[in-house]
Order: C-alpha cells, then sequence, then structure tokens
C-alpha cells in the first residue's frame, strides 16, 4: 500500500465493495479527498438539504451557521471523518452517530414551535443521499466520467449504514426504507429537488451566511466573487433561487465548469496523498480560544 504515484485505485481494485465497502470508503476519503472539497460538499449540499422550510427554520434558529460558521464547519468534518475514515463500525463512528441523534433531540425540545423538524424521515435520507453520490453527480455534470461501479456499491453500503444509526424525533431509524441500490438513492435526490418549496427567510438569511463564510474563508479578496458563484453553482439554480441568493450569469457559469473540470483533471494527475486527510485537517485546526476569538 502507498507505494508508487497513484496507488489509490490500485488497491481498492482489491477489494469487494460488498464485504470491504467501510474499508473502501475510508482509503478513498482518506487519501484522495482534499479538504477544499469537503467545504464544496458540506455548504452548497445544506443549502440543498434546508430547501423544505421546516429545515431551513431550524437551522436559522440555531444560528450556528450563521455566527459561529469556523466552528460549524471543524465539527462538521469531525463528523464525517468518524463516519468515513474512523468507520461506522468503530468506536469513534458510533459515537459520533449518538452525539448528532442527542444534538437532534435537544434541537428538537427546544423548538416547540417547529413540531416533528426532527421526525420526517426524507429529511434523514436526502442529506445521507447527498454525501454519497454529490463526487459523481458533480463530475458526470461536467461532462466527466463518474464513479466506478465498485464504488458506488460500496458509497451506498456506507450511505444505508449510517441512516441505520440515526434517530429521528419519533424514535430509531434502524427498521426504516432506505433507498435499496446507487439508482434509486439518485432517484430519490431527484424527486426530493423537484418537490414544490415555499422561500423563507430564514432560508436566504442561512444560506447567504453559508455562502459569504464559504467565499471568505477559502479565497482571497480579489477572487471571493469567484467563490460565491461557485457556490451558487454547486447548490443549484433551482435552489439558489429557493433561498433568494441570486443566479450567475452564462459568461460566469462557464468560468465555474472550466475552474471545476480543471480541478477533477489535476487530481486525476497528481499523486494521491499519502497524509490522511484527518492529519492535514489537524493541521489546520483551531483551537477553542482561537474559536471565540474568531466567532465572538
Amino acid at each position: 500500500m502507498r507505494r508508487g504515484y497513484k496507488w489509490v485505485d490500485r488497491e481498492l481494485a482489491r477489494m469487494d465493495p460488498e464485504t470491504d465497502w467501510e474499508r473502501m470508503i475510508s482509503l478513498y476519503v482518506s487519501h484522495r479527498v482534499p479538504e477544499f472539497a469537503l467545504a464544496m460538499m458540506v455548504y452548497p449540499g445544506t443549502m440543498r438539504m434546508m430547501q423544505p422550510s421546516m429545515g431551513a427554520d431550524t437551522l436559522a434558529h440555531t444560528t450556528k451557521l450563521e455566527t459561529r460558521p469556523h466552528r460549524r464547519f471543524q465539527d462538521g468534518n469531525d463528523f464525517l471523518m468518524a463516519w468515513m475514515v474512523d468507520g461506522l463500525s468503530s468506536a469513534a463512528g458510533r459515537r459520533a452517530a449518538e452525539r448528532l441523534n442527542r444534538i437532534h433531540l435537544s434541537v428538537a425540545r427546544r423548538t416547540p414551535q417547529l413540531p416533528g423538524n426532527f421526525d420526517h424521515i426524507d429529511d434523514f435520507i436526502y442529506p445521507l443521499v447527498l454525501l454519497a453520490t454529490f463526487g459523481d453527480r458533480l463530475q458526470t455534470s461536467l461532462g466527466l466520467p463518474g464513479m466506478s461501479e465498485h464504488m458506488k456499491i460500496a458509497w451506498h453500503r456506507w450511505a444505508q449504514a449510517l441512516f441505520r444509526l440515526l434517530e429521528r424525533e419519533s424514535g430509531p431509524l434502524a427498521d426504516e426504507a432506505f433507498p435499496e441500490d446507487w439508482n434509486a438513492m439518485t432517484e430519490f435526490a431527484l424527486k426530493f429537488d423537484s418537490r414544490p418549496y415555499t422561500q423563507t427567510e430564514s432560508g436566504h438569511r442561512v444560506a447567504t451566511a453559508m455562502m459569504d463564510f464559504f467565499a471568505e474563508h477559502w479565497f482571497p479578496a480579489p477572487f471571493q466573487a469567484f467563490g460565491r458563484d461557485l457556490t451558487r453553482y454547486l447548490a443549484g439554480e433551482r435552489v439558489c433561487r429557493l433561498h433568494r441568493i441570486g443566479w450567475i450569469s452564462p459568461r460566469r457559469e462557464r468560468v465555474v465548469r472550466a475552474f471545476l473540470k480543471s480541478a477533477f483533471r489535476a487530481q486525476r494527475l497528481l499523486p494521491d496523498y499519502r497524509t490522511p486527510l484527518p492529519e492535514r485537517l489537524q493541521r489546520t485546526r483551531r483551537t477553542h480560544a482561537q474559536l471565540k476569538k474568531l466567532e465572538p
């Protein structure tokens, strides 16, 4: 392992996605995914998740995305590393699921004005489907090759297993139905995205805060307008219009597409990461004191 210029695909090809899916996801995320890709997935993905008005109202109520975005991004990375790299069968993976369940229940208790805001099964399925299919959907939308079939199986098994560990307000999800395969997941996402949703002030406020943080955190001042365009493109036109954060002109859309295509092509040429993603994240991790200074 870890010999040669491009070694991850060679290791993945030796594994059986039906039985080794947990190791496959861990290897892929650890040594193929840059930190920037997590941000591209998390922030526009959250905009998509809060298409239902209750989801937007709940996120606005917690205020964490608006007032403590650095902490929110760091906490989100901790959850993803526990589930994707440590693995769902690990102690860290299960503790992370239990912690998220406690957070959801606590927020549900503090928001009696939003009854059942953590009780809709689709609102649990959709984020997991987004996490599993994000890379493939983005690459194929750009006209690039998508994910291999054996990685699609592994990602589906991962999303399904994480779903079984989560709980909604009225009880565990372990016995509830989850899309049966990769195609069913993508079909579910298309149907979820095509439902009629209502514009809300909370959705506009939170989406604007996320877009601004993504641009300001990852791009120097002269390029922050491009960072906002990138966020919009990844969220999609329908979502941007729902949250009233504007859409991009055809010329700017071509610039974003060219940037993304170049990034994916560079990834195919560059060597696989030898340092695991959790270690790379640790280098830029802020302490509690540093976060307090950033987010008083």
